[in-house]
């Protein structure tokens, strides 16, 4: 199981939980809401999105338009996340910097972004597939779960604890309970509580917490085994988005992940998202690392 868990049951995660800070000094930040992904680890969506809403924080006000981090070492779920945000660049058009997330004074991870005042110019992109379902037209994950909880491994019932997010596998059964022989694979997602976020930085990081919800897993390679499998671990070792256009997070985003390449243990996943338009909001790259335990 790619993805991550609620380590508090009891108190479903939200937008706002997850995009607040405390500004501690000029250029810090703590964070103090966390989750765990399946191996017990801090989850890197939560890093990655706080990372930019700090960096956010401290910019001219325009969009956000790249990012790229590395997660140096894994983090613990249940403690704070400080945030340290360096100015590299506050130009005419465009702003740039640098964040490092630490707990008790460890690096965990390192990020570049880079903001951009938009400006008129050429417009194209990537069509999306025509034949996706509507979401509509899907089931929900957690019935889909609670349909199947006989046949799944344990991990999963944590899809039917309170969630962040909105899912819906175009092809649920490829991912839970078989192999495919597909390099791709597609679902849709939407965070409701996003809905009253109005800053259109908030929503990119909203959405970069999001993106990491099972981009991975794609890349364990076709024909080899479902990636929802207690024995499989998936570290993330590296995440980069380009935010294209305007986005809402708390809308119905269509996710169409493949791989292009796996060897020596590691495996690249990409991901372009789409929302209900069929306008491409975003494209994501991740390298992950995969050990089978069994």
């Amino acid at each position: 199981m790619d993805g991550a868990i609620d380590t508090n049951r009891a108190a479903p995660i939200t937008a706002g939980g997850v995009l607040s800070l405390d500004r501690l000094a000029e250029g810090r930040f703590r964070a103090w809401h966390t989750q765990a992904n399946p191996a017990g680890a801090l989850f890197g969506g939560v890093v990655l999105g706080q990372s930019l809403a700090a960096a956010s924080a401290t910019g001219p006000g325009w969009p956000a338009h790249s990012l790229h981090g590395y997660f140096l070492r894994p983090g613990r779920a249940g403690q704070p996340v400080d945030y340290i945000v360096e100015t590299l660049r506050d130009g005419r058009r465009f702003a740039a910097r640098r964040v490092t997330a630490q707990q008790g004074g460890r690096t965990l991870f390192h990020m570049h972004c880079s903001f951009h005042e938009p400006e008129s110019g050429f417009d194209h992109q990537a069509p999306p597939s025509p034949d996706m379902p509507a979401p509509e037209d899907l089931i929900p994950m957690d019935r889909y779960v609670a349909n199947q909880v006989d046949r799944l491994p344990p991990s999963s019932a944590a899809y039917m604890a309170p969630f962040p997010l909105e899912l819906r596998l175009v092809e649920p059964d490829d991912h839970f309970l078989r192999p495919t022989d597909k390099p791709q694979r597609a679902f849709w997602l939407r965070m409701p509580s996003a809905a009253g976020v109005e800053d259109d930085n908030q929503q990119r990081a909203l959405l970069a917490f999001a993106a990491d919800y099972w981009l991975a897993g794609v890349a364990v390679g076709p024909g080899r085994l479902s990636t929802n499998r207690d024995a499989l671990t998936i570290n993330s070792l590296d995440h980069a988005m380009w935010f294209h256009r305007p986005v809402r997070v708390d809308q119905w985003l269509l996710y169409v992940c493949d791989t292009p390449s796996g060897s020596d243990g590691r495996g690249l996943a990409r991901g372009l998202l789409y929302d209900r338009a069929g306008r491409l909001v975003a494209t994501t790259s991740q390298e992950a690392l995969f050990r089978a335990t069994t």
